[in-house]
């Protein structure tokens, strides 16, 4: 390890290299439940390793009770560079989608207007089933926002320091040295970085039904009225949008020192000029 780390960093590295069966390419903790990537692998492409931390999280037990699981919502990588004095970790989540598109709370409202439309027609024989819907999408949390939401911050509060503590106490009979895990997170600088797939990025499966899979920069009617009339811009923002007013609050409370976003096909300059 080289000279330059100072004591607390060595530790974390230590601690990070105890899980060196989850150390592997980038394209790998990219891939999805049917082990396909959103990383382009071509030309040798994303073959950087870093460390699954989600396969990490999986792992130990310190979320694991009698009758549940209670895993914290994590980043799918993480990976640690000493550069001008500075520590940084960088944590990157891979998301297989268009994060450009608009949450699906404006498709609900889309929907909802169509059936009010279509009821007119219907002698009000959808009343009933209208109100329900509208009930529905006035309590509506998008469940993949809320997930890439919480992630950075459950992942430098919670995940990190309790993955470090069974760590720790699995390893302290070898007399390692304990790491204010906590405190040494506040001093590191902490990249976040989401991946998702690029507007012009159709993988060979997708080729024949791309167009389908495209963003549109526009916004149903029904969406802005609803925006207009309940106060809530979530419907006519996309993911994207709606990230960073989260990511705004993380960097005010300096949880983490930067965020952004990163389309998969350039994802492998960012591997060269940040993380190697």
């Amino acid at each position: 390890m080289p000279e330059d780390y100072t004591d607390e960093e060595k530790l974390f590295i230590n601690f990070l290299n105890y899980y060196s069966n989850y150390h592997m390419a980038a394209y790998r903790i990219a891939e999805n439940n049917n082990h396909e990537t959103i990383l382009p692998t071509d030309r040798g492409r994303n073959r950087f390793e870093m460390y699954a931390l989600d396969e990490i999280c999986k792992s130990c037990q310190c979320f694991k009770h009698q009758d549940y699981e209670s895993r914290p919502k994590t980043t799918d990588a993480i990976w640690y560079k000493k550069h001008d004095d500075k520590f940084f970790i960088f944590l990157i989540e891979f998301k297989g989608d268009y994060l450009c598109k608009h949450s699906n709370k404006c498709s609900l409202i889309d929907i909802l207007d169509t059936l009010k439309q279509k009821n007119e027609a219907l002698n009000h024989e959808l009343t009933g089933e209208i109100n329900q819907l509208k009930k529905i999408v006035g309590k509506y949390s998008d469940k993949m926002l809320n997930g890439l939401a919480v992630k950075p911050l459950e992942t430098v509060t919670i995940a990190l320091p309790l993955i470090y503590e069974e760590y720790y106490n699995k390893n302290k009979e070898n007399n390692i040295e304990h790491l204010d895990i906590s405190n040494f997170l506040k001093n590191s600088k902490i990249i976040y970085r989401v991946v998702s797939i690029s507007e012009n990025y159709t993988p060979n499966r997708w080729r024949s039904r791309g167009n389908a899979y495209r963003c549109s920069n526009v916004t149903p009617i029904a969406c802005t009225k609803y925006a207009e009339a309940e106060n809530d811009d979530e419907p006519i923002k996309s993911y994207e949008d709606s990230l960073k007013a989260f990511h705004r609050r993380y960097l005010d409370a300096g949880i983490i020192q930067s965020a952004d976003f990163i389309e998969n096909t350039e994802f492998n300059n960012f591997i060269i000029n940040c993380l190697e």
